[in-house]
């Protein structure tokens, strides 16, 4: 259950590539584009001061976030319709292998603005923090209303002649969003169930479903369920946290073992033949799951069973 890319080869992108720049009358900068492509190794335009850049992407393909120059260095899957924090200077490419529709909404957030709008706020202070740290990109999905907004700036800002206003409405509506009102989600910070947004309670209901049916199996990764939901690694992971006290990657595992559990006191069955059926290659791995779960290993834990009959 890795977020890793085996890298393929990229077919070759569009040459013809590029961001349309824009001032806003707010005092800050943004960035469209909007482009069906063959190939995609996009990176961010350059502003050329310090700050803060704001990415809303959406898409139809698959794309990948890499943040880093090194095309053989880590990548993540991306999910439509999610917002992304970096620092201006810092390397951040969208990349994809296959055709691919591409859009995206950029906002440069000068350092001069943000110390005139945002000094002094707690959060913010907290995600300049986390920015700081060398590759951390800070991630946040967009629900429907925030979507209806990206929609509408892409198709304001990408004409020859861009209504600035109401981009600018719409990009200051998106801001107020990650900066203000899902702060939690961006920290990840003082969990709660109780979540603003009934979207993200919608898809964890989703995923659980999902992952009860077909936890066992041995293609299921944590990969298939981004691409179902179409959302974030680190936005799913923060839900689970919230609701269920753990990553999701743990908490498909409980579900594993706990079924295993259940197999084992059943003795119809080998260790091996369990550790197969519940979705694990390897035996080994299996046995170190199990022990991290219930601090014994599955075969003394059968003793302990066999004994009681």
């Amino acid at each position: 259950m890795t977020m890793k890319s085996q890298h393929p080869v990229l077919q070759k992108p569009d040459p013809a590539l590029s961001w349309h720049l824009l001032s806003l009358p707010a005092g800050f900068k943004a960035a469209t584009i909007k482009t069906s492509t063959d190939g995609l190794e996009l990176a961010l335009p350059s502003f050329d001061q310090q700050g803060l850049i704001l990415s809303f992407i959406n898409f139809k393909g698959d794309v990948r976030i890499r943040p880093s120059v090194d095309p053989d260095s880590e990548e993540l899957m991306a999910g439509p319709g999610i917002g992304l924090l970096s620092e201006a200077g810092k390397p951040l490419y969208f990349c994809a292998s296959a055709p691919v529709h591409f859009s995206a909404l950029l906002l440069f957030l000068p350092e001069n603005w943000n110390r005139l709008f945002l000094d002094g706020n707690v959060h913010f202070i907290k995600i300049q923090q986390i920015l700081s740290e060398p590759g951390n990109i800070i991630t946040c999905r967009l629900g429907r209303r925030q979507m209806s907004l990206l929609t509408s700036a892409l198709n304001g800002g990408g004409k020859e002649v861009a209504d600035l206003l109401q981009l600018q409405n719409s990009a200051l509506s998106l801001l107020e969003y990650v900066l203000c009102n899902r702060h939690r989600g961006l920290l990840g910070a003082n969990p709660s169930p109780e979540f603003e947004n009934e979207d993200d309670l919608s898809l964890i209901r989703e995923v659980e479903s999902y992952i009860s049916e077909y936890y066992c199996s041995d293609t299921f990764t944590v990969d298939s369920i981004l691409k179902k939901t179409y959302t974030s690694y680190h936005r799913l992971n923060f839900l689970f946290k919230s609701i269920h006290g753990m990553t999701i990657s743990e908490y498909i595992r409980n579900k594993r073992i706990e079924k295993s559990r259940e197999m084992i006191a059943d003795n119809a069955k080998s260790i091996s033949q369990i550790a197969y059926e519940i979705g694990y290659s390897s035996i080994s791995n299996y046995i170190l799951a199990f022990k991290k779960v219930y601090q014994i290993t599955p075969g003394k834990y059968k003793k302990q069973i066999d004994n009681l009959v």
